[in-house]
């Protein structure tokens, strides 16, 4: 989107705000203060999120076993109302955060995505290259319509802070208009500098828990950047579902095939740098890759102590290619959706999406992303939300490319649509 536009679109979201913030007593705040942002935190300060200690069941689908204890201290401390006539809004998830110290967005987050498995819906979600400018250019392409769930990477984030652009308004100004925000992160290399796909030191994974190797430390480093952004977001009042070294089960990113308990450590180890730096609007996402051949491991041996939610990534080839194994015509040409797994992941904790999912090798966008909650819905199970990428070299990707992607999107009421797969 040009500059101009991403300005207007801005000013418009910022004249929202301001007309809630009369219509609901609030405005007094923008008095007192020119900066945006500050306002903005403050009015969300006012969206309290407590939880009953009464009302703590762990289980948002038929049959689920949660692996995540509950937490001490979920509730998030109540704010004055904005008047004396409004109390303060509740939130109280089925399942509160596996951070005992989640701040009130994070405990609504939960809330959201419990009351969207509880209502059988998946909601439909579209993920952004954040480092580039014309970043939202996958979701202005859907307008009027717009994805229930904008994911993005927080490396990208992070590289764009760096050359001095920063985007966390634009994503908070969403997360205030109701959209749910999900983040990857593709991690350098901490042992060469290169890129996620760079495999050296995989082998030596268990570096990384030594506080003083050069490793370890310039792995802490990029995690440290990220949280900096993170914290942006938490200062104006968004949460972020987040989902750090994903599909490790596959052999593709640097931390891909390690040893289980190295992985769960090192899980932990980001969640306790997290809690460290008073880092508290997160919740905690395992993003798994789908298990079709022995090359993948599965997906539970790895699944961390404490999550939020768990993922399936899982892509449908549509024309032959190395990463699609001697799949035939036939199968090549039928659009599918692969859950082999799903169901035991959906099962081992308290909620469940697909994390990533749609056509890979796509060089028209005719796969059909309806087959998604068709599939969903033939094999009775859960998700959240199905979110798909963003185009890229290896095709066509992204909701508004897809040749059925806008009649998807649009025969779902506010970008959820039903699956049948209540819990």
């Amino acid at each position: 989107m040009a500059g101009d536009t991403r300005r207007s679109r801005r000013a418009a979201a910022t004249f929202a705000l301001a007309v809630s913030l009369v219509a609901t007593g609030a405005f007094h705040m923008l008095l007192v203060t020119t900066d945006l942002d500050g306002a903005f935190a403050d009015t969300r300060d006012d969206v309290t999120a407590t939880e009953d200690p009464g009302d703590t069941a762990a289980v948002s689908t038929p049959g689920a076993l949660p692996v995540n204890p509950p937490p001490t201290t979920a509730d998030a401390t109540p704010s004055a109302p904005t008047t004396p006539s409004e109390p303060a809004r509740t939130c109280r998830p089925r399942t509160p955060p596996v951070d005992p110290e989640a701040d009130a967005s994070a405990v609504c987050l939960a809330e959201t995505l419990d009351r969207w498995l509880a209502d059988g819906v998946t909601a439909v979600g579209q993920q952004v290259n954040i480092s580039s400018d014309s970043w939202d250019e996958p979701l202005w392409r859907l307008e009027p319509q717009r994805p229930a769930v904008v994911g993005f990477d927080l490396d990208e984030l992070v590289a764009a802070a760096r050359r001095g652009t920063d985007w966390t308004e634009d994503l908070a100004l969403m997360a205030a208009d109701g959209v749910v925000l999900t983040a990857s992160w593709h991690a350098p290399n901490p042992f060469s500098g290169g890129d996620s796909f760079d495999r050296t030191g995989a082998d030596r994974l268990e570096a990384l828990l030594e506080e003083d190797s050069a490793p370890a430390r310039r792995f802490e480093a990029e995690w440290a950047a990220v949280l900096d952004v993170l914290a942006r977001l938490q200062e104006q009042g968004a949460a972020v579902l987040v989902r750090p070294l994903h599909e490790a089960g596959g052999s593709w990113f640097w931390w891909g095939r390690p040893d289980p308990s190295t992985y769960r450590a090192l899980f932990a180890d980001l969640q306790q740098q997290a809690a460290d730096a008073g880092v508290h609007n997160l919740l905690w996402s395992y993003g798994a890759a789908v298990r079709t051949w022995e090359g993948v491991d599965e997906p539970l041996s790895l699944l961390p102590d404490r999550v939020d939610l768990v993922g399936l990534d899982t892509y449908d080839c549509e024309t032959p290619h190395p990463d699609c194994g001697g799949r035939d015509a036939d199968d090549l040409a039928r659009d599918e959706v692969d859950l082999t797994g799903y169901a035991e992941l959906v099962a081992a904790a308290p909620r469940a999406a697909l994390t990533e999912v749609g056509p890979a090798h796509s060089p028209d966008g005719s796969w059909d992303p309806s087959v998604i909650t068709r599939t969903l819905a033939r094999e009775g199970l859960p998700a959240a939300y199905a979110l798909l990428w963003f185009d890229d070299s290896f095709g066509r990707k992204q909701v508004s490319s897809l040749q059925g992607g806008k009649a998807w999107l649009e025969s779902c009421p506010d970008a959820l649509c039903p699956v049948g797969a209540a819990g």
